[in-house]
């Protein structure tokens, strides 16, 4: 029933995709106030990331980057739509796509290509515009509901080449060591047996140890990519970096910070278009208390009560 009723919902997600940019972000900007309402725990960790990250911000301006992020989540809806249902090549009014030599040089050494991102709020709409350009295999987290996770697979496979669960290292390994590019996004907390702890925003973050290790074990040259939207123009322009030099070092926390650094220096070009509803900083290091204190109980009970019903 859950399926069914999912599908439902999902068939103006279609309709959606068709509208031009402009207007389909409008017709769900107003759901961004909505979301902050009915979503009081998410937005209190995109508070609590924010504070932790520019404490020296006024809490005034902090607070206009909350309200600025939840408009951003909400037209998402719009960009994921455009970029799963969407029919034909985008053209010059959706977006372009930068650094296309770092590519075409990456693949002349016959390697494997792992392009890093984060989650940037246009990161659907940037891939297909990199797709557009490049063959690109992305790596996704599984859904619980059916329902999304096939309409999901089913749109990014208009545009990818193919797509891994994000547990399928081996087959990622294979795929580099085949000279392909894999596109992936690890900029989150995965507990500290799967991370070591490297600076972000001044900050001692858990950052997956996966990023080296599948670059050493695929023989991948490791290129920086980010997507990032014109608020004026609405236009998203992913940029593609030079790749990273001697990645990996061997030295994983050394690797880590530059993967961190690059990510930060690119959310601070505008910080509400970062994707701050995720526990980024919820391993913190050994005797350090709690980052979001209150907020994961908070989260807890009401799971709690929903096992009790």
């Amino acid at each position: 029933m859950t399926e069914l009723l999912t599908w439902l919902l999902l068939q103006p997600v279609r309709l959606l995709g068709l509208m031009p940019p402009r207007a389909a972000r409008a017709v769900v900007r107003p759901l961004g106030p909505l979301f902050a309402r009915v979503m009081p725990s998410r937005r209190r960790i995109a508070e609590r990331n924010i504070e932790l990250c520019y404490p020296e911000m006024a809490p005034a301006e902090r607070a206009r980057i909350v309200r600025r992020h939840f408009r951003f989540l909400a037209e998402m809806l719009a960009e994921g739509a455009i970029a799963w249902c969407r029919a034909g090549r985008l053209d010059e009014h959706f977006g372009t796509v930068e650094g296309l030599e770092h590519l075409e040089r990456a693949r002349e050494t016959g390697r494997g290509i792992l392009l890093l991102t984060g989650h940037s709020t246009s990161l659907e709409l940037g891939g297909r515009l990199l797709c557009e350009h490049w063959p690109t295999w992305g790596v996704y987290r599984p859904q619980r509901n059916r329902a999304l996770e096939n309409f999901q697979n089913r749109g990014r496979l208009r545009y990818a080449q193919g797509m891994f669960r994000r547990n399928e290292l081996r087959a990622m390994v294979r795929h580099l060591r085949a000279g392909k590019l894999l596109w992936y996004a690890p900029d989150q907390d995965f507990g500290p047996q799967r991370s070591v702890f490297a600076p972000f925003f001044g900050l001692a973050t858990a950052t997956a140890t996966g990023i080296p290790n599948m670059a050493r074990m695929g023989n991948a040259v490791v290129l920086p990519m980010w997507p990032l939207r014109d608020p004026e123009t609405g236009r998203v322009t992913v940029t593609i970096e030079a790749p990273f030099e001697d990645f990996p070092s061997g030295d994983d926390e050394h690797d880590l910070a530059r993967f961190n650094a690059f990510v930060e220096r690119h959310v601070r070009r505008d910080p509400a278009q970062y994707f701050w509803v995720h526990r980024r900083f919820k391993t913190a290091p050994p005797g350090e208390a709690d980052r979001y204190p209150g907020i994961r109980a908070s989260r807890n009970r009401r799971r709690k009560k929903r096992k009790r019903r």
